[in-house]
């Protein structure tokens, strides 16, 4: 049996230049991180660290509003609503700062019995319930899917998650502003939304990504959290493309 840590390296030595590449990107893309507790909390960095993203974890003094107005992606960690007390308040900047055109998002479950309705720009309700990865979660049709990696229903197959590491307490349906992005379970429930929110935009995941790609570290996985953090870009327009095609060379080189 392959060990964790022998996974990781396999995945890193199949995609050298996807790695180089993120350090000259992340200069054009600036991320924050919202950690979550504990044991999540190492797992969350090996993720990162996998992938190759730099990003600037937030804490207690940098909620400010001129400070988050500098990144172009703020990313929320495993449980970190229940177990971050920064989080938890300061959620209303974060709202703010969504709203005024940045980047919103869950890398990971939420706790559903923590969780506040009114915690993302839209209310939200979550639900105790967990799904096991069975392969037949469904891609909606979405710009989140296609940039920088094109990502498919395959991606989400079970193989690609392992044990434990798929879903949990995640909303049943997608309501009022939310558009559902991706299907799963029996019920076809919405286990990831996303949302305008003034001029940004939300993303509510439930899919444990960041775990996945701590412990198992599938190329599936890998590029998922890719697409949910790169997407969208710069808030700039001019570096949004200069973005755009970096990725395309580096895709290009792994032909």
């Amino acid at each position: 049996m392959r060990t964790t840590l022998s996974r990781r390296l396999a995945v890193a030595s199949a995609l050298p230049l996807m790695l180089l590449a993120f350090s000259g990107q992340c200069q054009d893309l600036n991320i924050a991180f919202i950690t979550g507790r504990g044991d999540d909390a190492l797992v969350e960095e090996a993720a990162w660290e996998l992938v190759g993203i730099e990003k600037t974890n937030l804490g207690a003094g940098d909620f400010g509003a001129a400070n988050l107005s500098t990144y172009d992606v703020i990313a929320i960690g495993v449980v970190a609503f229940d177990q971050n007390q920064d989080l938890k308040d300061n959620f209303e900047a974060l709202k703010e700062y969504a709203e005024g055109g940045g980047y919103l998002l869950t890398l990971d479950f939420q706790q559903d019995s923590t969780w506040a309705q009114d915690y993302f720009p839209h209310s939200l309700v979550l639900f105790d319930d967990d799904l096991d990865a069975d392969g037949t979660s469904e891609v909606v049709d979405h710009p989140i899917w296609h940039t920088p990696n094109t990502i498919t229903d395959d991606h989400f197959a079970a193989a690609a998650w392992g044990a434990g590491d798929y879903m949990a307490d995640g909303p049943h349906e997608a309501p009022g502003a939310w558009e559902p992005l991706l299907l799963a379970g029996p019920s076809s429930w919405p286990v990831m939304v996303g949302a305008e929110a003034g001029s940004g935009y939300a993303v509510f995941n439930s899919i444990q990504v960041l775990q996945s790609v701590g412990r198992a570290a599938s190329e599936q996985a890998v590029e998922v959290m890719e697409n949910l953090l790169l997407w969208r870009g710069p808030r700039d327009v001019e570096a949004r493309g200069k973005l755009a095609t970096a990725w395309a060379a580096v895709k290009g080189g792994r032909r």
